[in-house]
């Protein structure tokens, strides 16, 4: 009989154990599953915030587009110099969260634009990121976006953007 016992006992034992684990093992997995889904459902939440801003900024640099289109190209002698556009830039910098620094550049004419790219030491690109094309002028403009310290050179007057 305390054969039986002791072996009842242990198997016992090791059947809590062993629902114990289960439970335990089903329990975390669920748990997992949850977080899982929290951690997706905060991605796509700030991945939402981020398109929003970036359409945002995106506006925003369209409408500096049309600023010194409005002002610099449709107007002789020009309306808008680099200082107004700079100060119109800092105090409007608050509407483009995602880029510190937009700079305004001259407007220039087929002769010109072999001479400022080598003054400057770039290529003027179009949104495609391919050398600018054959134009009757050009409007460069450097964009600085600080959270991937990424330089892009393009030209406002492509039309592509």
């Amino acid at each position: 009989r305390r054969g039986w016992r002791r072996l009842a006992a242990v198997a016992w034992l090791v059947a809590a154990v062993a629902c114990s684990a289960a439970v335990h093992w089903q329990l975390r997995r669920e748990t997992m599953e949850r977080a899982e889904e929290r951690l997706v459902s905060m991605c796509e939440e700030r991945a939402r915030m981020l398109q929003e801003q970036f359409g945002v900024t995106v506006n925003h640099v369209h409408a500096l587009a049309i600023l010194i289109s409005t002002f610099h190209f449709e107007k002789n002698p020009s309306a808008l110099d680099q200082d107004t556009f700079a100060k119109y830039t800092a105090r409007t910098s608050f509407e483009r969260p995602l880029l510190n620094g937009v700079a305004y550049a001259q407007r220039l004419f087929p002769h010109e634009k072999e001479t400022f790219e080598r003054q400057h030491g770039w290529i003027m690109r179009t949104m495609n990121r391919e050398g600018a094309p054959l134009q009757d002028e050009y409007a460069p403009v450097i964009f600085s976006q600080d959270t991937v310290s990424y330089l892009a050179r393009m030209d406002m007057m492509s039309g592509e953007f």
